[in-house]
Order: structure tokens, then sequence, then C-alpha cells
């Protein structure tokens, strides 16, 4: 068994570590308690030190935080465990929100074609950022966000003139694999609705102790047969027919920032 590690880009080099060595570098994925939250409420820490994104989550906070689920039904059939299982964990420090997101997935699906066309075919985790927990209307603007976050490593919205685009400076991702298990370690910077998709000058909100947001996470799963076979969320409901997330922010759940 083979751990793959680095860049999600296309350009990437893969380096292949066993799993023994993997235990070695006690980083090796904890089970832990997983917390169902049906209201879609959670908490992120804040870490006390740099937090490397690789991939491997083997900076402290990790091992200290609980892990959330990710397996509301939002659209498809239900899946066993087997197929596709999810959960992740959350940190903090005053220039990104973190992610550690873990998924069982029997079959990883690439991104389909160029990354941009039916980007929400292929398997990606979907991660709903919405800055000041304002709500409203953003499919076509930056109230809110709903990055699609593919197997390529890119950050994939929708632009204020409807086109689809890479928004690859707000989200930084790295995925491994350890069998079927697959661990993305993402860094999230967050910006409020000024942000200029044309800009290279957006300045990132910083985030403080007790700082809410608007929030969900899910994972789109494809099997192989073009299309997304099944969408699972962090909040048991988001919206009509539990597809409201990319069009509305009012369906999302929260994170609340704490140092404790």
């Amino acid at each position: 068994m083979f751990l793959f590690i680095g860049s999600c880009k296309k350009s990437r080099q893969k380096v292949e570590i066993t799993s023994d060595s993997f235990k070695k570098q006690n980083v090796s994925i904890k089970e832990g308690l997983v917390i169902s939250k049906e209201n879609g409420e959670f908490k992120a820490y804040k870490t006390k030190e740099v937090i490397e994104v690789d991939g491997v989550g083997k900076e402290s906070i990790w091992g200290n935080v609980p892990w959330y689920e990710m397996n509301y039904k939002w659209m498809g059939e239900t899946v066993d465990s087997s197929d596709y299982l999810g959960k992740f964990k959350l940190a903090w420090d005053n220039k990104h929100l973190y992610i550690l997101v873990e998924v069982i997935d029997d079959y990883l699906n690439e991104t389909l074609t160029n990354g941009k066309d039916n980007y929400w075919k292929g398997d990606y985790v979907e991660v709903f950022i919405d800055e000041d927990k304002s709500g409203g209307d953003h499919k076509f603007n930056h109230q809110a966000f709903a990055y699609h976050v593919s197997t390529e490593g890119h950050a994939i919205d929708k632009s204020t003139t409807k086109e689809t685009i890479f928004l690859d400076d707000n989200v930084k991702v790295e995925r491994t694999r350890v069998g079927s298990k697959y661990l993305w370690e993402m860094a999230i910077k967050l910006y409020d609705s000024t942000f200029d998709e044309n800009s290279k000058y957006n300045i990132p909100v910083k985030i403080f102790n007790n700082k809410l947001i608007g929030f969900s996470i899910a994972y789109g799963d494809n099997d192989g047969n073009n299309r997304r076979e099944n969408f699972m969320g962090s909040k048991k409901y988001h919206g009509n027919n539990n597809d409201d997330g990319y069009i509305n922010s009012d369906v999302f759940g929260s994170i609340l920032f704490v140092e404790e």
C-alpha cells in the first residue's frame, strides 16, 4: 500500500511513501470522534503552529480537534460506506481557514476535459464560504463563494460575467492517498463582497476570535458514469432539493472561530 503525495495540479510529480513510513511520521489518520451536526454549525480552532498544506495533516492541531461528518445525502442514491464516507476538521490562523478532509472513495474520477467543462461531474470537494454570513444570492457575484475544488487542485466558481473561472489564489490544496482513503488539505483565504476577480490586489479579510462566517462543505462523487452520482454534505438540508448552495448563501451553515 502506498501514499501518493504531491500537488493536485496537473504538473505534479508523485512521490511514493510506504504507509509504514507514513505512520512513523506520527501523521497517521486518526479515527477519533466524528460529530454529526444537522444544522451545519461548526467550530474552527486556532492553530499555534504554522500549517504546511501538504495533504498529510501532520500538525498537532489536527490531532486535537474533532472530526465533523460530511455524509448527509443532498443528491443521488444512498451510498454504501465502502463507496463513499466523508469527514473533515477545521482550524485557522489570522490569514487562513484550514480544512482537512478525509474521504473514502472506491473510485476517484479525475476532473473531466479541461477542468472547466462539466466541472461538477468529476469528483470534487465543494466549499461554500460567506465571509460575513450576510446571506443572499451569489450565483454571479462574490457576496459568497462556492469553490469546486477539483482533483487537479483548481478552485472553480462563476464570474460576474457568468463564466466559469479558476480562483486558485484563493484556495491552496494538496491531496494524498492511502488505498481508497484520500486526504485533502486546504488553506482558504477569506474575501468579502468587494472581491474583484480581475484584480491582483484583493486583500483577504483577517480572521479573529469569535468571528462567524457562513460555511458548508460537500463532496461530489462520480464513479465513472460521466455524471455526479451522489452529492454528500455537512448539513442536513441545503435549500430546495439540497442544491441551492451555489446560488443562495442563506442555506449555508456556519463556522465560529475560537481560540480554545
